[in-house]
């Protein structure tokens, strides 16, 4: 995923290392690495780093320092992320607005910095000037209160899953029942049917070519044809006591 190495997501004045911790892991779960700490008022530290769980790499691999214009000057698009109303309230726009203009920079291997605010008092007025994006997460306006990794979470996946949207990973591979699985569960049918006397009074062949269709249409799986065959002749034992 070279593109996404050209975001960094950058916390400005973090109170709480946990919080470093759990960001890093909202991160990295969508397959962002660059972690930028601007003067932080606690360190990462252990507690960081047991929040990552999986993600301590992007905690100790973070850069800390002194100032936001160091690490946003080469980046082409800067967004401010904010939940207060601010004076430039009228620029806000909502993390899928923006989205588009974030593919398009790194399509165009151009730098991305996702500014985050520190936990109690958010962007200083400073920090947010500095920044040529507002974006705001929109929620209940009667109660709105994400911590610092939820955001990071929500804007992060927001960027991943425009960029890979892609599930098959998750998928596990299945292997389709056969032409033969499927006649063989036919003719175990049509022993249980002559069995249990089912086909008194009725057509046989037209039976078993519903049932045939009735397969079809199942698209079985071959353990699923497995677990069939287990029944029918168990069913068949039985019958044969």
């Amino acid at each position: 995923m070279k593109s996404l190495n050209n975001i960094q997501i950058i916390l400005c004045n973090t109170s709480h290392p946990g919080n470093i911790g759990s960001a890093a892991r909202a991160m990295k779960t969508m397959g962002l690495h660059k972690l930028i700490l601007v003067d932080p008022i606690t360190q990462p530290d252990d507690h960081s780093l047991a929040l990552s769980c999986n993600a301590r790499d992007v905690v100790e691999n973070a850069r800390i320092v002194v100032s936001l214009d160091e690490v946003i000057a080469s980046s082409e698009l800067v967004i401010a992320m904010t939940g207060r109303k601010r004076e430039f309230s009228d620029r806000l726009i909502t993390p899928k607005a923006v989205i588009p203009e974030i593919m398009s920079a790194i399509a165009n291997d151009a730098q991305v910095s996702i500014v985050f605010g520190n936990e109690q008092h958010g962007l200083t007025i400073e920090q947010q000037e500095r920044c040529n994006r507002l974006v705001t997460i929109p929620g209940n306006p009667e109660y709105f209160s994400l911590n610092l990794a939820q955001a990071v979470q929500i804007m992060c996946y927001e960027i991943y899953s425009n960029y890979n949207p892609d599930l098959t990973h998750l998928i596990n591979p299945v292997q389709k029942a056969n032409h033969g699985d499927s006649q063989y569960l036919l003719a175990s049918l049509d022993k249980i049917m002559q069995q249990t006397e089912y086909y008194t009074k009725k057509n046989p062949e037209r039976i078993m070519r519903r049932l045939q269709k009735i397969l079809h249409k199942a698209d079985l799986e071959r353990e699923e044809a497995d677990l069939l065959h287990g029944i029918f002749k168990q069913i068949q034992r039985k019958l044969g006591q």
